[in-house]
């Protein structure tokens, strides 16, 4: 009883579309229920779609009739479009390109991929036709991850729809749906030697970024990183030298450090670029920063130690025992050594700082690090370790200033209780 009053109540609705659109869900939620009323209501919504005086009113009513009959389950659904399709070609190529978007879009939203690409085909504007179809690539790759028994067929779909799309940038946004697929199906090498079509830059850049992280993420970037440097090296070939830095960086934050030292040392200015990328892995991901560092020659090692051991001693949160090894294994240089053992320093693991000060010749960097020794041990109440430390640094008149000021700033913290029993210095 009351399925029929909804349907008798619909036709106090004004406005025809809404009342057409209202009576198809109604009979689409009907025939979900295995109720026979939703033949009424589909007959209903039908009836008030034609009875609509504006064509394309009348046929986007129909369309929506149409969606709700597919979702029903209803094979005359895909009827009714088809009628739109063919009655619609009188109306004037800009509002039938909308009527047919609007196909596409209902028959993507129900996962036909075939008949929506029919009906993007038939849209005149090239812009909105490339765009429906990339978004019908879109549906068709999401596709593949889910139906694993279909892969073939959805793969062959793609590329037809790629052929199908001739303008930029949506051909290289097509290539890349095109790349993600051939990913998902673990056919790597396929997907690499597609980044070579695309024609644009920026999404060559994106491409080039989804390839080299979704094979640092399955684990496989190491088996194919001779391929993609390969590849790197056409795009930069085809974009120009500038392309060089950001193909690098990819590499460097896939924690493939060997391929972008090698990108970058035929620059002009390879050691800037070096550093200015070292500073930008330490901000965004420092665990790569080792990997990075550890590719590079000695040269490279210390001009990129030095800037990255400035950075960490301003901000020592940044310092990680794995980038401090691979500057002090890349690198023989004292004075990045004395800033290692000053950061040392600085996370209280002053035996460190002790152990890198003996290995240093300089007598100038020694005493620096020396005094850092001193400064520390005395902040921590340790007196007798300060002044010990301070007779360690060779310069006799640098070595006296620093046990005198150790001294007076003893008795300031003595008198103030804050220094540890003592009983002078052992020398």
């Amino acid at each position: 009883m009351l399925v029929k009053e909804v349907l008798a109540s619909v036709d106090v609705i004004p406005d025809p579309y809404i009342k057409s659109a209202t009576y198809a869900k109604i009979g689409e939620r009907l025939a979900r229920a295995k109720n026979n009323l939703y033949k009424t209501a589909f007959l209903r919504a039908v009836e008030t779609a034609n009875e609509i005086e504006d064509p394309v009113t009348m046929f986007r009513a129909l369309l929506s009739v149409g969606y709700s009959m597919e979702k029903a389950g209803l094979k005359s659904g895909k009827r009714i479009y088809r009628s739109v399709l063919e009655d619609s070609r009188m109306l004037p190529a800009p509002q039938r390109d909308l009527l047919m978007q609007s196909a596409a879009t209902y028959l993507l939203a129900l996962g036909d991929v075939n008949e929506a690409v029919t009906y993007a085909l038939e849209i005149a504007n090239p812009e909105v036709r490339n765009e429906t179809l990339l978004e019908a690539l879109r549906v068709n790759t999401r596709m593949i991850e889910k139906e694993r028994l279909k892969v073939a067929y959805r793969l062959r779909k793609s590329k037809l729809i790629v052929d199908s799309i001739d303008s930029e940038p949506q051909r290289s946004k097509a290539m890349l749906e095109l790349i993600k697929a051939y990913l998902l199906m673990e056919s790597y090498e396929n997907a690499i030697s597609l980044l070579k079509e695309i024609n644009t830059k920026d999404w060559a850049r994106q491409a080039f970024k989804e390839v080299a992280f979704y094979l640092k993420d399955k684990g496989t970037l190491g088996h194919y990183v001779d391929t993609l440097e390969a590849a790197a090296n056409a795009l930069i070939e085809k974009f120009g030298n500038d392309f060089r830095v950001e193909l690098a960086f990819v590499f460097a934050l896939s924690g493939e450090g060997v391929p972008a030292i090698e990108l970058i040392r035929s620059l002009k200015d390879g050691e800037k670029v070096l550093v200015d990328m070292a500073l930008e892995l330490l901000e965004r991901d420092h665990d790569v920063l080792p990997n990075f560092i550890s590719a590079m020659n000695e040269e490279e090692a210390t001009v990129v130690g030095k800037a990255v051991m400035n950075r960490i001693l301003e901000r020592p949160e940044k310092g990680d025992p794995a980038i401090i090894k691979a500057i002090g294994n890349g690198t023989t240089s004292e004075e990045v050594w004395t800033k290692i053992a000053r950061y040392y320093v600085i996370r209280g693991e002053l035996e460190g700082a002790v152990r890198i000060a003996n290995l240093i010749r300089d007598g100038r960097l020694r005493s620096i690090i020396m005094t850092d020794v001193a400064h520390h041990l005395l902040k921590e109440g340790e007196v007798e370790k300060a002044i010990d430390a301070a007779l360690e640094v060779r310069d006799p008149r640098f070595s006296s200033i620093l046990v005198s000021e150790i001294l007076i700033k003893a008795l300031g913290e003595g008198l103030r209780g804050r220094v540890k029993s003592w009983n002078g210095s052992k020398r």
